[in-house]
């Protein structure tokens, strides 16, 4: 027998465990009306956050794929962030809340999927109170569960 993905409607019915994978929805932030490039301000370093002071934040870019050739056109600030702020000392540790350096280890890793077990490594919290942000009923930050 078959089985159909989840409905994505129904999705807030689905009761998430220490082994689903979550990620940043970057679908959730246009649906909410919010604009992704001012959360990512807050997530420069020093040394850039002086840079774009001023900059307009919906610059694209092309961005290549170097394992497959591909040509995109990314967000400039998402691909600051993603490529060298987040690879600074201290970019997860020293966010000041649990769900900035859950929202930080998304924007390290290009976004690759992510289980409560796994975060609580890189974050340093119990796997069981990430379960709990993450599965609360107010998405935060477009962290959500991956739909398969």
């Amino acid at each position: 027998m078959a089985t159909l993905p989840p409905n994505p409607t129904l999705t807030r019915f689905i009761k998430p465990t220490l082994d689903t994978p979550f990620h940043i929805d970057y679908e959730w932030w246009h649906c909410e009306g919010l604009d992704l490039n001012v959360e990512l301000l807050s997530h420069l370093c020093p040394e850039h956050r002086i840079a774009f002071s001023g900059q307009p934040l919906g610059e694209k870019i092309d961005w290549i794929d170097w394992t497959t050739g591909e040509v995109k056109r990314v967000e400039g600030l998402q691909y600051l962030v993603s490529t060298h702020c987040s690879k600074q000392p201290g970019f997860i540790s020293q966010a000041p809340t649990l769900i900035e350096s859950i929202f930080r280890v998304f924007l390290n890793n290009g976004n690759q999927p992510q289980t409560p077990a796994q975060l609580a490594q890189l974050v340093g919290y119990p796997e069981d109170q990430i379960l709990r942000m993450l599965s609360g009923r107010w998405v935060r930050k477009g962290l959500r569960p991956v739909l398969r």
